[in-house]
């Protein structure tokens, strides 16, 4: 082989890499922005400004209709209560009351004729010939005449009673006698409270213990009953009854709750206060066979209810 027929021998050529790549990068970009326009769930890189909705014009604008007030029902509303009725009633002047009171016993101790006699008690239709009886027997020796330390309320009526207590010769132990207001500002002496405390009418019922109920005009006040079993002060409310100025004459009464007059003695009366009532009282056996004295009714406790 002749030399110079021969080609000088040259390394191949080698060749840029960098348009593939720079192909290849164009190719991917062009795809994605086409993938990006075509998403929907990408917020639009042109803000859109929206268009003004017309106006309407006056004649065709509707007044809107008034809302009514929002009414609130109070809470106490809801909830239904019963309340006795309160009535307002004259205030009882107990200065003058207690200035007028033993002038008025004192008057009636001195008069000498049935006329003065009745005219200085209240009801004296009823209790007329009950105070001659009693002034037959002869006439009462005043010891002490004194204002009660506690004002009572009247049951029913929840009205305050000037309250006396008078000691006298036939009563050492002392008689409840109270004062009835008139509508002229003066007052009158309530006959019947005065005579049964005064005779201590209780005493005989709690000794000889009849099996006849018994009206009698007493003192009376809200008790735990701690006397009764435990099982019975579940079952009825308790008084303490007394039927003397000084206590010495006195005794425990219930009421079963579930009757009238035990409902009515259980919302009439207040643990703080005491009361003047006439009441039937009798002698029974409470349900573990213990004795006891019940009270049967009050006076005035029906019409009151009503």
């Amino acid at each position: 082989m002749l030399e110079a027929d021969m080609e000088t021998w040259r390394p191949p050529r080698q060749h840029s890499s960098v348009i593939p790549y720079l192909a290849l990068l164009i190719v991917v970009v062009g795809t994605c922005i086409w993938v990006l326009r075509e998403e929907p769930l990408l917020p639009a890189m042109v803000v859109e400004i929206p268009v003004a909705k017309p106006t309407a014009s006056p004649t065709q604008t509707i007044p809107a209709k008034p809302e009514s007030p929002v009414v609130t029902t109070p809470p106490t509303v809801l909830t239904t209560e019963i309340r006795r009725a309160e009535i307002v009633k004259p205030r009882i002047n107990l200065i003058a009351a207690g200035d007028a009171g033993q002038k008025i016993f004192l008057d009636l101790i001195e008069a000498g004729t049935p006329e003065a006699r009745a005219a200085l008690i209240a009801q004296p239709e009823e209790n007329g010939a009950d105070v001659e009886e009693f002034f037959a027997a002869g006439k009462i020796e005043l010891l002490s005449f004194k204002p009660s330390n506690a004002t009572p309320l009247t049951l029913p009526g929840q009205d305050a009673v000037p309250l006396f207590q008078v000691t006298t010769k036939a009563n050492s132990h002392g008689a409840l006698l109270r004062l009835v207001p008139q509508k002229d500002g003066t007052f009158l002496l309530d006959w019947p409270l005065f005579a049964e405390t005064h005779e201590r009418k209780l005493a005989g019922f709690l000794e000889k213990k009849p099996a006849e109920p018994t009206w009698f005009y007493l003192g009376l006040r809200r008790s735990h009953g701690l006397e009764v079993p435990q099982a019975s002060r579940d079952i009825h409310v308790a008084f303490k009854l007394q039927g003397s100025a000084d206590g010495s004459l006195s005794c425990l009464a219930v009421a079963q709750k579930d009757t009238p007059i035990g409902r009515f003695l259980a919302s009439e009366t207040d643990w703080t206060d005491i009361y003047l009532a006439r009441l039937l009282l009798q002698h029974r056996k409470l349900p573990d066979g213990t004795d006891a004295i019940f009270i049967l009714d009050i006076e005035g406790a029906a019409k009151a209810d009503l």
